[in-house]
């Protein structure tokens, strides 16, 4: 009887912490369906006209939203071509200064990024003619690939190396092996890592803020712009949106990879 009270506790416990958790994402998305300009839970009706604010409205949304984009899409392609061959040069082999060179491409995580940038803006100070987007590009560039190498790593870590000899003895040249066994086996690590870096670089602010120009404007510094000014709905539509991509996400990362793979 004490281990069913313990259960059902648990139980009990797990919901109410699922309840607290979902509840403020579901408020968000039901007023983001409301007609009128100020904010009320339960609405007072039902209008699409926030949404349609997002691409019509002064907020710059979609200009933002393409800014993100490109400077998430471009840094985690990079940095995911250089934290696999990190990773891979880190776990494959054994050579002095290896635990050195895994704490160099993940001491961006220590950092906080609020002085990274200041550090990175004084920097480009003094070199000067920089775009914008090359500044919030380098950035993201550094401080996103250690969740690649660390997520690669913890999937090599427990790699067995021998598979790359027996494709080898097989008759397997050297990309080959790379291509149709090594990246196959530590593709949980590079997904994962690429997903959560790509969602890093996009939902950034403290950084993006910093570097950024008037021209190139990322979506949260759009929406936190909006903020200061006006306090609508729109914001809600904005979020909506967000979590619907989201979902989408996780449910193509359950298709292609697995969530179970991705928790491990």
């Amino acid at each position: 009887m004490r281990d069913g009270h313990v259960n059902l506790l648990c139980k009990i416990v797990a919901i109410l912490v699922m309840i607290f958790l979902v509840a403020p994402l579901l408020i968000i998305i039901v007023v983001s369906f409301t007609p009128t300009a100020v904010i009320t839970f339960p609405p007072q009706g039902f209008s699409l006209r926030w949404y349609a604010n997002i691409f019509t409205g002064t907020g710059k949304f979609m200009s933002g939203l393409v800014n993100s984009l490109k400077v998430g899409v471009l840094a985690t392609a990079i940095d995911v071509f250089v934290g696999v061959f990190g990773a891979l040069s880190i776990c494959r082999y054994n050579f002095k200064g290896k635990n050195v060179l895994l704490n160099y491409f993940t001491s961006p995580m220590y950092v906080p990024s609020i002085a990274f940038a200041f550090v990175l803006l004084q920097v480009y100070s003094q070199i000067g003619g920089i775009t914008g987007m090359t500044r919030v590009f380098i950035g993201h560039l550094i401080i996103i690939l250690p969740y690649i190498v660390r997520n690669t790593v913890s999937v090599l870590h427990v790699f067995n190396w021998t598979l790359e000899d027996a494709a080898a003895s097989l008759g397997a040249n050297p990309i080959q092996v790379f291509f149709k066994v090594t990246i196959p086996l530590a593709k949980p690590g590079i997904v994962s890592g690429g997903i959560l870096a790509f969602l890093y670089s996009f939902d950034e602010v403290a950084l993006s803020s910093l570097l950024s120009s008037p021209r190139f404007v990322t979506l949260p510094i759009r929406i936190m712009n909006y903020m200061e000014l006006t306090f609508d709905p729109t914001l809600a539509a904005i979020s909506t949106l967000l979590i619907l991509a989201s979902l989408i996400i996780i449910v193509l990362m359950d298709k292609f990879v697995g969530l179970d793979m991705f928790m491990k």
